[in-house]
């Protein structure tokens, strides 16, 4: 029996110490599990710089291949949990990265022009204006970064040198495309209207606007906003020469039409008048009443500034009244500062509080949505959108604008952000041009409107990198297509 139970003890000693051994491997194998989680995530954000760097574009074989590696590590870590083949993967990936980025630099090093050629397609949005030249010269450029991951340098420049060539045909296209094509449709539908025959003027004005435009082109693709701004002129001048054409050929279906197109004219002129306490005579034409408008006009300018000086002052003695406050409570007792700074604080929240209700009552939900965020006052501006393509302020959205200008001057001095986003849709420079011009609009739009420092106010293209929404709806797109104008009240009560 004493036999029998001295083995019993041992066995109950072998099973403790084996436990004990298999909980310190586990144990090991946890951490060891831990450190390669770690360094998988630190993988994953170089490939995502990478990647901002166009590397997958660069050198898409090896970036790719490390793609592949990186998730087949991740996939044995939530599955088998092989600490072996984990680490076997992401040494592979981290070798494809690292010479992907190698590539990369050589690609830059040794087809600059190529590598130019292909943002400046994409700058001029030659993927939307000009598809098939720009597949065809993307195709070329696979070939020649193939080329480069092949070490063979001699064929990688002839690629290169072809691809270079196409981007530079896609480019020019779709420039001309862009910006004389709308252009060639309005002249067309002006001709319809007979504008050739009875708006001449302003018809044969367009064509020459639009002849300058291509001619700028044709010598210098580089010179694109002096081409926009004739092809702007020659829009303009068709769309006038439209105009004039239909109201022409109305006029010429009575006599009576003249006299009522002089007093529709009239009709115009007579409310602005009015509103301006101006009674307008037409009794010797046009002019007299004109000039009356205008003087008012101007007299409201210089009523303007004169009101902004004052404001000025205003705000200037307030901060002076102020620091006379301060000044006079500094001199009072610890007990009896402590109570008027409670007073103070709890006034001045009212104020705030009663700020921000009058800051949110100047909109509807279809205008804007104010948010507070981290010491920032955000105006979402979700009543404002823009022509695709384009950064114009449309004059719909003037009144919304002058909202904005509203909430500004209750928080003056506070700096302000107008941040510029766009949906998923597009390709990144592209988006990011376009947000940062419809961003500046804003900026400049109030800039102009409010008399402020222009060094108060910054303007940022983010283009899709801040999604609010999801991408994969039209409505989620349209929530993300906005522009922020974020007001940075930081944590001082107003």
């Amino acid at each position: 029996m004493r036999a029998a139970n001295q083995f019993i003890v041992c066995a109950l000693l072998a099973c403790v110490l084996f436990a004990g051994q298999t909980s310190a491997i586990a144990q090991e194998e946890s951490a060891e599990l831990q450190a390669l989680d770690k360094k998988m995530s630190a993988l994953a954000q170089s490939m995502s710089q990478a990647q901002a760097m166009q590397v997958h574009y660069l050198s898409p074989s090896e970036f790719q291949q490390a793609s592949v590696d990186l998730a087949d590590a991740r996939a044995e870590l939530n599955g088998k949990r092989n600490v072996a083949v984990i680490s076997e993967k992401l040494r592979t990936a981290e070798a494809h990265l690292v010479k992907a980025v190698g590539n990369s630099s050589k690609v830059k090093k040794e087809l600059p022009d190529l590598v130019a050629a292909r943002e400046d397609a994409l700058a001029a949005d030659a993927p939307i204006h000009a598809s098939p030249e720009y597949e065809s010269a993307a195709a070329l450029f696979r070939t020649a970064v193939g080329k480069i991951e092949a070490d063979d340098l001699t064929n990688a420049v002839v690629e290169g040198k072809k691809a270079e060539e196409a981007f530079r045909t896609a480019e020019l296209k779709a420039i001309k495309t862009s910006i004389i094509g709308p252009v060639h449709d309005l002249l067309r539908e002006a001709a319809k209207v007979k504008a050739d025959k009875y708006s001449p003027i302003s018809y044969n004005r367009a064509q020459s606007l639009l002849q300058e435009a291509e001619q700028i082109l044709v010598s210098n693709r580089r010179a694109q906003a002096s081409a926009r701004q004739k092809a702007e002129e020659a829009t303009y001048e068709a769309q006038h020469a439209a105009h004039i054409a239909a109201r022409v050929a109305e006029l010429r279906k009575s006599e009576q039409n003249w006299e009522k197109l002089i007093l529709d004219f009239e009709a115009a002129v007579r409310p602005a008048a009015e509103a301006l306490n101006i009674a307008p005579h037409f009794e010797k034409g046009f002019t007299e009443p004109l000039e009356n408008l205008a003087t008012a006009l101007q007299a409201l300018k210089v009523d303007r500034r004169e009101l902004n000086q004052q404001l000025g002052q205003t705000q200037k003695e307030l901060t002076e009244l102020q620091a006379e406050k301060n000044h006079l409570t500094g001199q009072l007792d610890a007990t009896r500062q402590q109570e008027e700074t409670l007073k103070a604080n709890l006034a001045a929240k009212k104020r705030f509080e009663e700020k921000m209700r009058r800051v949110e009552s100047l909109f509807d939900e279809n205008e804007a949505i104010v948010l507070r965020e981290k010491g920032n006052l955000i105006l979402r501006l979700t009543g404002i959108s823009f022509p695709s393509g384009k950064s114009d302020i449309e004059v719909q959205y003037f009144s919304l604008l002058t909202k904005v200008q509203q909430v500004l001057r209750e928080f003056p001095g506070a700096p302000v952000t107008i941040e510029g986003h766009t949906d998923s849709r597009g390709h990144d420079i592209v988006n990011t041009r376009l947000s940062n011009e419809r961003a500046n609009a804003i900026k400049a739009y109030l800039v102009a409107n409010l008399g402020l420092d222009e060094s108060g106010i910054v303007a940022v293209g983010y283009g899709k990198s801040r999604p609010i929404a999801t991408n994969d709806t039209e409505e989620g797109r349209r929530v993300n297509r906005r522009i922020d104008v974020v007001v940075a009240i930081g944590d001082a009560l107003y």
